[in-house]
């Protein structure tokens, strides 16, 4: 039995290692790569993961929550406010945080030793449209820039933010680090995310053009912003448009698309590769099925499909109404807004709902 991932990327590791613990051959093709070719492009990249992708992680055998650093606090902020509007404190870890390098690398390590895996690189886009001739039962595609999949995935609902991420990481005092911090600014969302009591990742996704030709008036902003730490070191300043991307149809014949490749949203809730995990998560509970029954890998595209299109796509619009709602309210002062709020923070039973949302994304 044998499965072709497409992409070399934290996703088709993921789902490399489920595959092979589940006695299934991988075969992953990649094209010319700049980011694995040079990993200071990812150095300031990291990852937050849920209390559900991480226990999903660890029952997999791919993470442990002793590799990640848990955060124990969230606070939200309007503007510069000293005082969160909204807190989020759970008893058991509900929010952890990784280096994507450090992950990504122990999980290419760990493959390295396996038989039931080859990783070759093709040297042109074009090799892939050969791919599905092979006798593979299903491919998944996770990587946009090749032709197979914009031969059958291009259609698309997207949205441009207009807004560039930028991401670094600051060195600091030595402190108690396990809160993180959201503060919804005028020129975009600013999170302060804890990575170790010395260094925490920030991702301050701006939208307005001025700030973004000056990384001088970033760094700026970013001080201006940060009442926790005294900063030693900023990190090299590294960026990325965002936008919401989301594909109108998940298979064709034994081809399903993956990962980036079937969904993009906002990072303002750190969400995307949570979303990318369940999703994970859901498929290999499907072909486990199908082993079960003795029955082809490529009957679960559609199954899959069904599954998560709708909530998938509910999911994202969230992430998105989230982002307008306060892009729009951090213009306007309006009473009723801050009287939410705070019927919102008091209110045990809808904080409950809105981390189970975070948590577990929605099931339909």
């Amino acid at each position: 039995m044998n499965v072709c991932l497409i992409g070399k990327n934290l996703t088709t590791l993921v789902l490399s290692k489920i595959l092979i613990n589940k006695g299934i051959n991988v075969e992953l093709y990649y094209s010319n790569n700049k980011v694995l070719k040079n990993t200071s492009n990812t150095i300031s990249r990291t990852i937050g993961l849920s209390n559900n992708s991480i226990e999903f992680l660890e029952g997999q055998k791919i993470l442990c929550k002793k590799d990640c650093w848990d955060i124990k606090r969230i606070n939200l902020y309007r503007g510069n406010n000293s005082k969160s509007f909204l807190s989020f404190n759970s008893k058991k870890n509900s929010f952890f945080m990784i280096s994507y390098n450090n992950f990504y690398k122990s999980l290419e390590t760990s493959l390295k030793k396996n038989k039931l895996i080859k990783i070759k690189r093709v040297n042109s886009y074009k090799s892939f449209l050969n791919l599905p001739k092979k006798n593979f039962e299903i491919i998944i595609i996770t990587d946009v820039n090749n032709l197979l999949f914009k031969k059958h995935f291009s259609k698309r609902i997207e949205k441009n933010y207009n807004s560039t991420a930028f991401t670094t990481i600051i060195n600091h005092n030595n402190l108690k680090n396990n809160v993180a911090e959201q503060y919804f600014t005028n020129c975009g969302p600013l999170a302060f995310l804890p990575i170790s009591n010395k260094q925490t990742s920030i991702v301050f996704s701006i939208f307005d053009k001025d700030i973004m030709k000056n990384k001088l008036n970033i760094i700026k902003l970013i001080k201006q912003y940060n009442n926790r730490y005294k900063i030693k070191k900023f990190g090299k300043l590294q960026q990325f448009p965002i936008n919401l991307s989301l594909a109108r149809n998940y298979f064709y014949k034994n081809i399903l698309s993956f990962g980036d490749a079937l969904h993009k949203i906002h990072p303002l809730a750190g969400q995307g590769f949570n979303m990318t995990l369940r999703d994970i998560k859901t498929l290999s509970q499907m072909i486990n099925k199908n082993l079960d029954l003795g029955l082809n890998l490529d009957t679960v595209l559609e199954k899959f499909e069904v599954k998560k299109k709708n909530s998938n796509f509910i999911f994202a619009m969230g992430v998105d109404f989230i982002h307008e709602f306060f892009k729009l309210s951090n213009n306007y002062n309006i009473k009723s807004i801050d009287n939410l709020f705070d019927f919102i923070n008091k209110n045990k039973f809808i904080k409950k709902k809105i981390e189970n949302f975070a948590d577990k994304g929605i099931n339909l």
